[in-house]
């Protein structure tokens, strides 16, 4: 599964597609992950050495777990947008926890949600996802609006370490499956 994506773009929707982090990616990293816009509610803008380290972190994540936050450009110009996709939540019950980080200048084309929607649709047709997670700062709207639009439930709250706050928590299961206790 993993050398199967990582050289191509594996996910298309109609504006975007996607394909796999590489170390040669750092320049895209910085300006998604040192533009203080985008990581306002996650910690950042974060420093060089941060930003490798996330940049190895996504490497290292689809390696080992088949998916990543995967980079996503548009389909017109080949632009860099951001990245979408997911990280291990609830491994053991195979959960997994979508995620979507844009850069400003493409925020408000629904590009997001399109981008979620395809990676939805990948994590329970091609990885068995048995649910997805969301989870989203308190104070990002925006975020919360898109989550609920993508048709997740609130579930609780959790505490989210980098910043030290209770953020709430949201569940997505496949269509025939009923909702997770």
């Amino acid at each position: 599964m993993t050398s199967a994506i990582t050289n191509h773009y594996f996910l298309r929707t109609e504006r975007l597609r996607f394909r796999c982090w590489s170390p040669e990616d750092l320049p895209a990293a910085r300006e998604l992950w040192g533009d203080l816009q985008v990581t306002q509610f996650f910690g950042g803008p974060f420093s060089d050495e941060e930003i490798a380290r996330r940049l190895q972190r996504e490497i290292s994540r689809l390696e080992s777990h088949g998916f990543q936050y995967w980079p996503i450009y548009l389909l017109t110009d080949h632009h860099h947008v951001g990245c979408c996709g997911l990280r291990p939540y609830r491994p053991a019950d195979e959960i997994h926890e979508l995620g979507f980080h844009l850069r400003p200048k493409y925020w408000g084309q629904g590009l997001a949600k399109e981008a979620a929607r395809a990676v939805i649709a990948f994590s329970f047709a091609s990885l068995g996802a048995k649910g997805l997670s969301a989870g989203h700062h308190p104070e990002n709207v925006v975020s919360k609006k898109l989550i609920e639009k993508l048709g997740f439930h609130y579930t609780h709250d959790d505490f989210f370490a980098a910043l030290g706050i209770n953020i709430p928590y949201y569940l997505l299961t496949p269509p025939d499956e009923g909702r997770f206790a």
